[in-house]
């Protein structure tokens, strides 16, 4: 069966200044023409292995599977993510070589085999935190950005963690050995990642099948697979600790749709990614439900007005079916200290189930 991405259509349906009207969806003509009246259910999310996983909408944070999400797990090098985001964000010269501290040296498990007062860019250290997971990367990383204070990186860790609404995660250490305090769950670490994947420098770094470390004069292979194995794959990271298990946070993107995976302690990590992202792109897409400066109407004294930010949504066929919108034309007035005149709100129904409410603006 063939499926095609179309942009949903809003007809705005305006009768009166000041009283609340619906918006009725209208798919394009050639929407009708490819599906006739058949309209296609989605099927059941496939068994995986996990004893904790989530599948969420990288753009909406959607989620559209997920099994034990909420556990606090050991996480093992997934705890990376938040390290080298973290640094992204905090370092402003990723070019700039920095000495590696004697206490980075020598770190157990994944190493890129820094050495005491060597030279290295921090642009290396991120692909080797990433890439090759390496413990001393990801100290050395939390060392400079913490201003030489490692435990000043982890309270940057946590805080950060709360600021993006993971409440269920602490960390200990930037990569992600085991300690009985140092967790998270696959619900945070969908967070996290969806965060990151925002970043442009973040995203570059993740997807790369291989990477030339000037600094450390080699070439920096990926340890995860998921980028060159999976054909729409695009990241993120794996992890493995032998109180963890098995843990992995994938990414991939087909036609639009971008789905992030966190499995873990699940010993057929790889492939159970696979055929969750197969299950995904199947049966949902991504829409473009509004558009940040799309034309809403008019308020009381002519004024017009205007969706304030775009939204979009992964839905299914049935689903689409369903949308709706509401919106609610008012007086102008500011709220949250914004210089921007707010004039109403909009609401986004899958049936009678909210999926987003937004603000209607006189200006963009």
């Amino acid at each position: 069966m063939i499926y095609k991405k179309f942009k949903i259509l809003l007809h705005l349906e305006y009768k009166r200044p000041l009283k609340r009207k619906i918006w009725t969806v209208c798919l394009i003509a050639s929407c009708f023409l490819l599906y006739g009246s058949f309209v296609h259910k989605a099927e059941a999310i496939p068994e995986i292995y996990a004893q904790s996983y989530i599948v969420v909408d990288a753009k909406s944070g959607r989620i559209i599977g997920s099994r034990n999400p909420d556990t606090k797990l050991p996480i093992a090098s997934t705890t990376k993510i938040m390290t080298t985001i973290l640094a992204i964000e905090s370092i402003e010269d990723y070019d700039k070589k920095i000495e590696v501290p004697a206490s980075c040296a020598g770190i157990e498990g994944s190493s890129i085999y820094l050495k005491p007062k060597q030279k290295v860019s921090i642009r290396d250290l991120l692909y080797g935190t990433m890439l090759r997971s390496g413990n001393d990367a990801a100290q050395t990383l939390a060392e400079f950005a913490g201003s030489k204070n490692e435990s000043g990186f982890i309270e940057m860790m946590n805080v950060r963690a709360r600021e993006l609404g993971a409440l269920n995660s602490n960390f200990v250490n930037p990569h992600g050995l085991n300690n009985d305090n140092h967790y998270s769950t696959a619900y945070d670490l969908a967070l996290i990642s969806s965060h990151a994947m925002k970043n442009d420098l973040f995203k570059e770094i993740t997807s790369a099948e291989k990477y030339k470390a000037d600094s450390l004069n080699t070439y920096l292979y990926n340890k995860n697979k998921v980028v060159y194995e999976y054909e729409y794959g695009t990241g993120i990271k794996i992890g493995y600790t032998k109180a963890a298990g098995r843990c992995l946070v994938a990414s991939a993107e087909k036609d639009g749709t971008e789905i992030i995976v966190v499995v873990l302690n699940d010993n057929n990590w790889f492939q159970d990614c696979y055929k969750i992202f197969d299950w995904a792109f199947e049966n949902y897409k991504s829409y473009q439900i509004v558009e940040q400066g799309q034309f809403a109407g008019r308020a009381a004294d002519g004024t017009p007005v205007f969706i304030d930010r775009s939204f979009s949504y992964i839905l299914t066929d049935e689903e689409k079916e369903k949308i709706r919108l509401e919106s609610e034309i008012t007086v102008p007035h500011i709220i949250n200290n914004r210089r921007t005149n707010i004039c109403g709100t909009f609401k986004v129904y899958i049936g009678d189930e909210i999926i987003h409410t937004g603000s209607l603006v006189s200006d963009y």
